[in-house]
């Protein structure tokens, strides 16, 4: 699971058309990142959840901080002003250990808080 840092600010600072232009740039960019395999969604918001199938939690770290960077380095031109942003990562290997998918995606967000936490624009993989 991953959001964008300080996503209120840019609607309160740029309005509202402007923070969905950052939110598609946000979804194209991460797209642009993944494989064929991969499967990226809104969760709502601005927080995304993409799927990385035969992937362990060091290959997703490693894909997640290929997008977190790809993110960081650009700048979306909207029709108010250019954006420049982040976003944090949390990320949890689905394994036999999680009951169900909830605690799985709980793991993720729990991963996520501690991204944001520990200062913003981080990949952190659930312990």
């Amino acid at each position: 699971m991953f959001d964008i840092d300080f996503f209120k600010k840019v609607n309160d600072n740029h309005g509202h058309l402007a923070g969905d232009e950052v939110i598609k740039h946000t979804a194209a960019t991460a797209k642009s990142n993944l494989r064929q395999s991969d499967s990226i969604g809104r969760y709502g918001g601005e927080e995304f959840g993409i799927i990385l199938p035969e992937t362990d939690a060091e290959g997703a770290r490693i894909i997640c901080e290929r997008i977190r960077e790809s993110i960081e380095q650009s700048i979306v031109q909207t029709s108010v002003a250019p954006i420049q942003y982040t976003v944090s990562v949390g990320i949890s290997q689905l394994t036999g250990s999680p009951e169900n998918h909830m605690t799985w995606m709980q793991q993720a967000d729990e991963a996520l808080y501690t991204a944001k936490k520990g200062g913003r624009n981080l990949v952190v993989v659930s312990e």
